[in-house]
Order: structure tokens, then C-alpha cells, then sequence
């Protein structure tokens, strides 16, 4: 892809587009042959994958060295227990899985800093537990809407944490953000109205343990993290547990207005954190 662009960010835009559209050709396809839940649960985690080889244009050996290799093994091994988990039935393991997952991860990445950083190590398990928590926690009226809005907010705040990872000093977990978020949008256009879709065990361990792997290593590794921009950021994982009492009182009962209303509140906690990067940074903001 970086072959064919004149720079940079008209290579991240190609990826973007490119990865947008085979999400929602995938998206489409499953649709089409109204595939059940399990298969829709794997459109999330493949396409953090398909972003992660688009961003580092390579595929890490095992044993992994260094934290980004490990991010892809983050997610592979988060993907598989989440097909066991759904296979065996076991949602109550799932979701202790997935609140696992962060804990692990953080550990994992930060082994190196091990055991001098204990502090930071145990900062990072605690902010992915609570975001773990708040995905978790992004359900509706229906299982296929919970799924249409922990996707929402997953792509949303994949787009937020993007300028925060290049204020992080890391452009390669930019890219990545907002790769895999032009793909989750592509996902939830292609099934925000298909009651077979799924964002389960797969998505949360895979996909979204995914994310917060690589979140976790540019606060670990590179250390140049706004920790004010991402407390304003982490906000945007309350809104599940506020959003349906606003939805009552204005009476939403149509989905898509619905999923609509929860992505603008999703959106609100991430223009701040946008807008405390540009007042704090301004004109001196990395492009």
C-alpha cells in the first residue's frame, strides 16, 4: 500500500479505505448467508489482525520479541480462548476472561519494566480492567444491539486514542487506531440491522484485548503518554452505564436512532479528550 501513496497519510487513508471495504464485504457476505453469531463474533478480531499487517507489514515469529510483536499474540490467544469460550457455552467464563485479559496483558508488555515500574504496570492492568469493564457493560435491549453498540464503541474509541498515541510518540499504534476503526465502522454499517450479528467473547478478547494491548504499550513502553488527555478519553467507557435512562426520556425505541444517540454520547468524552490535546499542544501537535 505504501508503494502506491506519495506519503504517509495518503497511505494511512488507502489502508483505511481498503480495510473498510473488505470489513464490510466480509460483513456483507456473513449477512448474506445468515451466518449465526459465532461467525459474526469473528469479524471484530480479524480485522484488528488484518490492521495490525497493515500497520507493521509483517506477521511477528513465536516467541515474540519486544511489545508490539507481543500485541499480535495478544490477540490471536484472546481470539481462540474467545471461539473455545462460545463454542463450550460458558459465557460467565467469558466475561471473567475477558476482565483477565487486561491484567495479563499489562504484565506481559511490561516485563521489561518489571519490577521497577510495579506502579505504572499496575496503572495500565487497572485502566484496561475498567475498560474491559465499560465494553462489557455496553448492552441494549437486545443481544444484537449489545453487540452493534460495544462495536460502536470500540471503533469510536479506537478513533479517540489514535492522536493520543502519536502524542505518545508512537505513529505506528496511530495508524493501527485508525485502521481498525475505519473497519469497525464498516462492521456496523454492514450489520446494524441484522439480529444475527455478535460482538462476544472473540470480539472483547481478540479484538478489543487487542487494543488495549497496544494502548497499554505506548503507556508502558514509550512513556510519553497525556495521562489528562487519556483520563478525559477513558470517560468515553461510562457512557453504557448512563445512556439508557437518557434513551427513555426521549423515548428511542427505533435501533438505529437508538445505536445513533449512543455514538453521539460516545463522541462527546472523545472531542474533549480531542480538545484538551489542541489547547495543551496546539500548532507544536505532531502531523
Amino acid at each position: 500500500m505504501s508503494d502506491l501513496a506519495r506519503s504517509p497519510q495518503e497511505a494511512l487513508i488507502m489502508g483505511m479505505v481498503a480495510l473498510g471495504l473488505l470489513a464490510l464485504v466480509a460483513g456483507g457476505l456473513l449477512r448474506w448467508l445468515r451466518a449465526g453469531r459465532v461467525w459474526t463474533d469473528l469479524l471484530v478480531p480479524a480485522s484488528f489482525l488484518v490492521a495490525y499487517w497493515l500497520t507493521y507489514n509483517k506477521v511477528p515469529s513465536f516467541p515474540p520479541v519486544g511489545a508490539v510483536n507481543k500485541i499480535f499474540f495478544v490477540a490471536v490467544i484472546g481470539t481462540v480462548l474467545g471461539v473455545l469460550v462460545e463454542a463450550s457455552g460458558r459465557g460467565g467464563l467469558g466475561r471473567v476472561l475477558a476482565l483477565a485479559q487486561p491484567i495479563a496483558s499489562a504484565a506481559y508488555i511490561g516485563t521489561s519494566r518489571l519490577p521497577d515500574s510495579l506502579p505504572e504496570v499496575a496503572v495500565a492492568a487497572l485502566w484496561g480492567l475498567l475498560t474491559m469493564y465499560g465494553l462489557s457493560g455496553a448492552t441494549g435491549t437486545t443481544e444484537d444491539e449489545s453487540g452493534t453498540r460495544r462495536a460502536t464503541l470500540l471503533g469510536i474509541a479506537c478513533a479517540g486514542f489514535a492522536p493520543i498515541a502519536l502524542l505518545g510518540a508512537s505513529s505506528s499504534s496511530f495508524q493501527l487506531s485508525l485502521l481498525f476503526a475505519a473497519a469497525i465502522a464498516a462492521i456496523v454499517t454492514a450489520n446494524i440491522s441484522n439480529p444475527d450479528f455478535g460482538f462476544r467473547s472473540a470480539s472483547l478478547l481478540g479484538g478489543a484485548g487487542g487494543m488495549i494491548a497496544a494502548a497499554q504499550t505506548v503507556t508502558l513502553i514509550t512513556r510519553k503518554t497525556d495521562m489528562l488527555a487519556l483520563a478525559v478519553f477513558t470517560l468515553v467507557f461510562v457512557t453504557p452505564f448512563v445512556v439508557d435512562p437518557i434513551l427513555r426520556r426521549i423515548r428511542a425505541t427505533n435501533k438505529v436512532v437508538r445505536i445513533a444517540a449512543f455514538a453521539g454520547m460516545c463522541l462527546l468524552p472523545v472531542g474533549a479528550a480531542l480538545a484538551t490535546v489542541i489547547a495543551r499542544y496546539g500548532s507544536s501537535f505532531p502531523v
